[in-house]
């Protein structure tokens, strides 16, 4: 089975995080339906348990976009104040990024262990060592917080996520594992990494062009 590794998997997708807001809505949408694809592929239901939790974010922010963005007004609105086009428009297209965004976070968590995961984010930051900045502060941090994260969804898979947050802030030092070994393995580049390492420049040199 072929699989680039997580140091590639979190490239594509800091790029994609910058890149994103130049795309249009066609492209997203193909985005949009190839990592849902690879999602239903992995399994992968975690996803439609995220974007059920930001089901009221998603609708204010479409509000919010459709009264406050100008353009032409929808017809036949039987209030004062209505909506543009222009602004459901936008409304829609920003909560389709933050879904893109949301579902590629997701496949990142479903194809890697926590392991893998914790090693290709501390090489990545590893330069930024020399800013002085602690890089193992950051690591260790990221572990216990992804840690505590997995024992809350195993201990209360049936709360909300509010509910979740309150039992993490209230987590008492004696039920933290007192001692726990953290090995990091540097990622293992195939000729699939490069190749993909390349064509993701490539897209950003011809997007760049583009736009």
């Amino acid at each position: 089975m072929f699989k680039i590794n997580i140091i590639t998997q979190l490239l594509i997708f800091f790029v994609l995080a910058i890149s994103i807001n130049l795309m249009t809505i066609n492209a997203l949408s193909i985005l949009f339906i190839g990592v849902a694809i690879a999602l239903a592929i992995t399994q992968n239901n975690n996803f439609l348990r995220v974007i059920f939790r930001f089901k009221w974010f998603f609708l204010v922010m479409l509000l919010i976009f459709s009264f406050n963005t100008p353009g032409e007004h929808v017809l036949f609105w039987p209030f004062a104040i209505s909506p543009s086009y222009e602004g459901i428009w936008a409304g829609l297209t920003q909560i389709l990024r933050l879904m893109l965004m949301l579902a590629a976070l997701n496949l990142i968590l479903a194809c890697n262990t926590r392991q893998e995961l914790i090693s290709g984010f501390y090489f990545i930051f590893s330069p930024l060592k020399y800013c002085g900045l602690k890089i193992e502060r950051f690591v260790a941090r990221l572990w216990l917080t992804l840690h505590y994260v997995e024992l809350q969804n195993e201990a209360n898979s049936k709360q909300d996520l509010m509910s979740q947050l309150k039992n993490m802030a209230t987590c008492k030092p004696e039920q933290i594992d007192q001692e726990e070994n953290v090995t990091l393995k540097i990622p293992q580049f195939s000729y699939l990494d490069f190749l993909v390492i390349v064509l993701l420049f490539l897209g950003l040199y011809v997007t760049k062009a583009l736009f």
